[in-house]
């Protein structure tokens, strides 16, 4: 049978032809666009042109835009169109900036998709677990998942403890519902299909360190906690609000108590998309997804700070 997810995609794309505008599609020439769970990215589509190998470099030389991702970077698209995921930097209003997307994307030559020669990873007979993994993520996870202009990719599979760690790109790279998808869709299809799965986690891509100096790039933070239980009960006294890396967990009440390592994060007027935070002590990574929404006066913020737990096990 289909599982639901599946049939979820399936609702979502015969709705989407039905609805048209109300689910924010729009035409210019052949290059279509829709929203995407996350608000910062928009997946543009044809389904007669493939994306010139020009594309990501000339889009990224457009204001307002911050990264971009070709569907099928991620060894090889699942999707019969051609697609690009645009992310725009914070400020930027996608009524001013589609247009320009659309407008650069048709000027482009038109190039034809090349016939696919390269064979799906074939791993040792021994390790065919990991070879079902890549199966299920390639038939039945990316498809429905670049249908929301993103994409997952297979980094490693640890057969000790059950672990998969994939890598988002696209849309699925900083959306708030990234953490949903891993454990609601992502987890429960592989665990469905093989039982070997017991968890799986998303691992961010390295950041450059010698890359130019960008306000807007992603931080990556090692924290080497300090105890410091008095400071972090002065600024929840303070009024700083506690925030968690883990969909739907409130910090307070004994969870606050048990909080008592602190590292401290000067953005310094830098704005960037995510921070990538690393504990040097158990080796835990963590996404905290744009810092600035967190430290919003209109949304309640009046202390300019703004706290993060990384891991409520060892807070």
């Amino acid at each position: 049978g289909i599982p639901f997810h599946s049939w979820c995609a399936m609702a979502r794309r015969f709705l989407s032809a039905l609805a048209g505008k109300r689910t924010g599609c729009r035409r210019f020439g052949s290059w279509s666009y829709q929203e995407t769970p996350n608000p910062d990215v928009r997946k543009f589509e044809s389904s007669s042109n493939f994306p010139s190998r020009l594309a990501k470099g000339q889009l990224l030389e457009l204001e307002g835009i911050r990264d971009v991702f070709v569907g099928g970077e991620a060894g090889g698209s699942s999707s019969s169109s051609a697609w690009i995921a645009v992310t725009r930097s914070r400020g930027t209003d996608w009524q001013i900036l589609v247009p320009r997307v659309q407008e650069l994307l048709e000027s482009l030559p038109q190039e034809l998709q090349a016939e696919e020669t390269a064979a799906e990873e074939i791993y040792p007979e021994e390790d065919s677990v990991k070879q079902s993994i890549a199966e299920v993520l390639e038939h039945r996870v990316r498809p429905s998942v670049q249908d929301d202009g993103g994409d997952v990719e297979l980094l490693r599979w640890d057969a000790a403890s059950g672990e998969v760690v994939l890598r988002l790109k696209g849309a699925c790279r900083g959306c708030p519902q990234s953490a949903v998808t891993l454990q609601e869709t992502i987890l429960k299809t592989l665990k469905h299909f093989v039982p070997e799965v017991g968890s799986v986690r998303s691992e961010e891509e390295e950041i450059d360190p010698n890359a130019p100096a960008d306000p807007f790039a992603d931080i990556s933070w090692s924290h080497c906690g300090e105890a410091e239980r008095d400071a972090i009960r002065d600024l929840a006294a303070a009024g700083t609000p506690f925030f968690s890396t883990f969909a739907g967990t409130k910090v307070e009440g004994k969870l606050l108590k048990r909080v008592c390592f602190l590292s401290r994060i000067k953005l310094d007027g830098r704005k960037p998309p995510h921070i990538i935070v690393t504990c040097t002590d158990c080796r835990a990574k963590r996404t905290i997804e744009d810092p600035q929404d967190l430290l919003r006066r209109d949304k309640g913020n009046t202390t300019g700070n703004a706290a993060v737990v990384i891991c409520p096990t060892c807070a």
